[in-house]
């Protein structure tokens, strides 16, 4: 195993075991309760497949969209940088006028 595949898999570890510790805890409470769980088993994995599907879909067209955005900008155009004796100093503000009575 790789230092690139080990980081990846501490990044998904600790919210994977976060997630399951969630829910572990909400399935205990539910049955403790004696409460029926909002959806069948079977239902709720097919959401969270498709929430997972959905994500990948998502992010995979945004870094497409961006990728083809980059890739058609028009170029700016070079201008020729000018020397220091070319380049124009604006002038500091003369001081204020003086009011005739003052």
């Amino acid at each position: 195993m790789n230092a690139a595949h080990r980081a990846r898999l501490s990044r998904f570890a600790r919210p994977a075991a976060v997630s399951f510790t969630a829910g572990l805890t909400m399935g205990s409470a539910c049955w403790a309760l004696g409460l029926n769980a909002p959806a069948p088993t079977t239902l709720g994995l097919v959401g969270l497949l498709g929430v997972g599907i959905g994500e990948r879909v998502a992010t995979a067209f945004r870094s497409r969209l961006s990728h083809r955005r980059s890739r058609h900008r028009p170029l700016r155009s070079v201008r020729s940088e000018k020397t220091a004796s070319q380049t124009r100093v604006p002038d500091p503000d003369p001081a204020p006028e003086r009011h005739p009575c003052r």
